[in-house]
């Protein structure tokens, strides 16, 4: 098995490792304070509601910038793309390490939110991977991230305890490690990274004068029957996710007593989890098709919440842990799903066009900070498995798998 993991990592494109390393080291250094960062603003003197505007912010800068930045994508190069990205994700970790009321973090929220790295290293991915290899690329990348980040949560929980706890001078110093591990990696890239993503060439007579931002973006829906019906799913399904995100870690500390222990005992089990199924969950997609693995594997996600309400003790989150390991691997044949209903040449303005779905998130954080400061927090954490399983689930049995359809164009 060994053996056939290091083939099978030979013979990927150089492009791929480059990428698949470099973002395997900013992954975890994000990792560190992924579950503190909503605490972090807590400590700072933010409410729930003003939790929620925070990430609606986030969400509106992320909706304006993502269509220029896409359409960049194709007009310059993706690398150049990539390194402002992280250039971004730099400047939010030194943000939050300086800050010292909450509202000084909504500089960093925009920048964070603009500085979206995994789109862009997602079409790296699919761009230079064999189809019928495609999903399983994408999950064996998850799996390199996977492996390092299963002590990230539990040496975020040491240095947390070191320095004083679930506050603001306890979580502070991870901001400063993530600041060094970002700056490396904005270098390693800069270097290694030398094949660019050429630029889209435009036919006929574009080929003299180039057509014009808004005429690119009419173009992106030109044949592509299915495009508008992945939107209106997507929207949906990223409404409920933004509508309780914001708030679990809360839930987890305030009603169910976790510690900072806890919590990275359920990220270092979630990640134990996640280092081998989404190399299975691609394999899966790979052969029976996008949309049937995501069924098989998304439940889980629905599990986890059930588990995190009904948990009589904070042990019992563990459980919950586990359960987000398993259903997390359900992106990858998502995610392989979305890049494949556009051609290759397109997947850059498609990336401008995913960041406008965005949208969607402003008002479902603001809502949820409401519902959460008027005590339905219960509520909050099942909003997003009724609207996936109600809506979501049966409106992607009408969109035909794309596995089918790139395998039709390379035959």
């Amino acid at each position: 098995m060994l053996e056939n993991f290091v083939k099978f990592f030979k013979e990927l494109d150089r492009r791929v490792k480059v990428t698949i390393a470099g973002i395997g080291v900013h992954n975890w250094s994000q990792r560190l304070s992924r579950q503190y960062n909503q605490l972090y603003a807590y400590g700072l003197g933010a409410n729930p509601v003003e939790l929620g505007i925070l990430s609606s912010i986030g969400a509106a800068a992320s909706s304006i910038v993502s269509v220029p930045m896409g359409w960049a994508t194709e007009r310059y190069s993706i690398k150049r793309v990539l390194l402002f990205a992280l250039s971004c994700t730099a400047m939010v970790a030194i943000i939050y390490a300086l800050a010292g009321n909450w509202w000084m973090l909504i500089p960093a929220i925009i920048l964070g939110r603009i500085a979206n790295i995994m789109p862009l290293t997602d079409i790296i991915l699919i761009n230079y991977s064999k189809t019928k290899q495609s999903s399983t690329v994408m999950g064996f990348s998850r799996t390199i991230w996977a492996i390092p980040r299963i002590f990230a949560p539990l040496i975020a929980a040491v240095i947390v305890t070191s320095f004083g706890g679930i506050n603001t001078q306890g979580i502070r110093p991870l901001y400063y490690l993530q600041f060094g591990m970002v700056i490396f990696v904005l270098l390693f890239i800069s270097v290694m990274l030398k094949t660019q993503i050429e630029p889209r060439k435009n036919k006929g007579k574009s080929d003299s004068k180039r057509t014009g931002f808004i005429q690119d973006f009419r173009e992106l829906f030109t044949g592509e029957k299915w495009l508008k019906r992945w939107m209106i799913l997507r929207t949906i399904r990223q409404f409920g996710q933004r509508l309780a995100m914001p708030f679990i870690s809360l839930w987890m500390v305030e009603m169910k007593n976790a510690t900072p222990y806890i919590l990275g005992i359920m990220g270092t089990v979630s990640t134990i989890f996640s280092v081998f199924l989404p190399v299975f969950a691609g394999r899966l997609a790979d052969k029976m098709g996008r949309k049937k693995a995501f069924y098989i594997l998304r439940p889980f996600m629905y599990l986890r919440t059930i588990v995190l309400i009904l948990a009589p003790k904070p042990e019992y989150l563990i459980l919950a842990g586990i359960c987000e390991g398993i259903g997390q691997a359900s992106n990858i044949p998502f995610l392989t799903m979305h890049w494949e209903m556009v051609p290759k040449e397109k997947r850059g303005r498609w990336l401008g066009i995913r960041g406008l779905i965005e949208l969607s998130t402003i008002p479902a954080t603001i809502i949820g900070g409401i519902m959460w400061q008027q005590g339905f927090m219960m509520e909050v954490l099942l909003l997003p498995i009724i609207l996936e399983a109600l809506i979501v689930m049966p409106m992607l049995f009408t969109i035909p798998d794309t596995l089918k359809k790139e395998n039709q164009q390379t035959s």
